[in-house]
């Protein structure tokens, strides 16, 4: 089967290319950055560096309130499992001991926390101290996370501290 471009028309060519530069310009107009004032920015390479720059950090923040989802649960019992808080102390170790330089202190922070938990499962730290470093690395956390907006969003999770009875 061959195509017979010769019965295509100039005019039909012209109108297909003007269909397709209306729905780009359409569709330049609803993506193209703004700044304060309302007008159009040219995006940079600075501005795509720092743009690709924050969603890297925001990824690492929303992967550190998933873990700390996770390290929370095993504070929230009287008597934490020292074989899973040890396995959870490894894997954050693992996965947050390399990052974007924004979230290095919460990622410290979050392993520090998870030392502890693991010390606290076998005895060798208090509740106490073991909650003291969630606290501490929610804080760290909590700096990271954008403020809550007014409607809740699934993506967003904002952890509620442990009271130490």
């Amino acid at each position: 089967m061959e195509l017979d471009l010769t019965r295509i028309t100039w005019p039909a060519v012209a109108a297909i290319l003007l269909v397709i530069l209306i729905g780009l310009g359409l569709l330049g107009a609803a993506v193209t950055p703004v700044d304060a004032q309302g007008q159009p920015m040219l995006l940079t390479a600075q501005r795509w560096t720092a743009a690709r720059l924050a969603r890297q950090a925001n990824a690492e923040t929303e992967a550190l309130v998933q873990d700390a989802t996770e390290l929370r649960r095993l504070l929230e019992g009287e008597h934490s499992d020292p074989i899973a808080a040890m396995l959870l102390a490894q894997r954050l170790y693992a996965e947050h001991r390399t990052g974007s330089t924004a979230t290095v202190a919460a990622r410290q922070a979050l392993i520090a926390a998870a030392e502890v938990t693991a010390r606290y499962a076998v005895g060798g730290a208090t509740r106490q101290e073991a909650l003291d470093a969630y606290h501490a690395a929610m804080a760290s956390i909590e700096a990271l996370s954008p403020a809550p907006s007014a409607t809740p969003t699934p993506s967003r999770q904002y952890l509620p501290h442990i009271q130490s009875p």
